[in-house]
């Protein structure tokens, strides 16, 4: 009876991630930056995957959006957000971080997100040469050097 419930409980899981995902393309388009991060932060208290590893929810996040048909530039940007969002529906004290680099005179401006988990990274890496900008736990604050 157990094993059962753990494979609806896993079901449930993979069904809200693939339409979180599918959800996230749609919303964020013209979109603001902090529309998306409200919409990507869970009630707090509110944990119905509490007991999913981390390296589980990130793993699914990857696979689920293995091919995007939308935001396909925004890579960083949709795995960032959903890591965040379901670790967080895990009881997880995620961090989402923003940087960008300086564009060079022949290139636009790049950004990049990535998530930690108590100071250790668990989704993407910043980049060489980014400037953290933003730290998003439910509230923006500036962001520190050692993201």
């Amino acid at each position: 009876m157990q094993r059962r419930a753990e494979r609806l409980s896993d079901l449930r899981f993979r069904c809200h991630l693939w339409l979180a995902a599918r959800w996230l393309t749609v919303r964020a388009k013209g979109r603001p930056i902090e529309t998306l991060l409200q919409a990507a932060t869970p009630v707090p208290g509110f944990e119905p995957y509490r007991g999913l590893s981390a390296e589980r929810i990130v793993e699914a996040v990857r696979r689920t959006l293995a091919r995007p048909w939308r935001m396909r530039g925004r890579r960083c940007l949709r795995e960032g957000l959903l890591a965040f969002r379901f670790l967080r529906l895990a009881g997880y004290p995620a961090v989402l971080h923003f940087a960008v680099a300086s564009p060079s005179p022949t290139d636009r401006m790049r950004a990049h997100c990535w998530v930690t988990l108590e100071g250790r990274l668990i989704h993407e890496s910043p980049r060489e040469g980014m400037v953290p900008l933003l730290e998003w736990d439910g509230e923006a604050r500036p962001a520190t050097q050692n993201g």
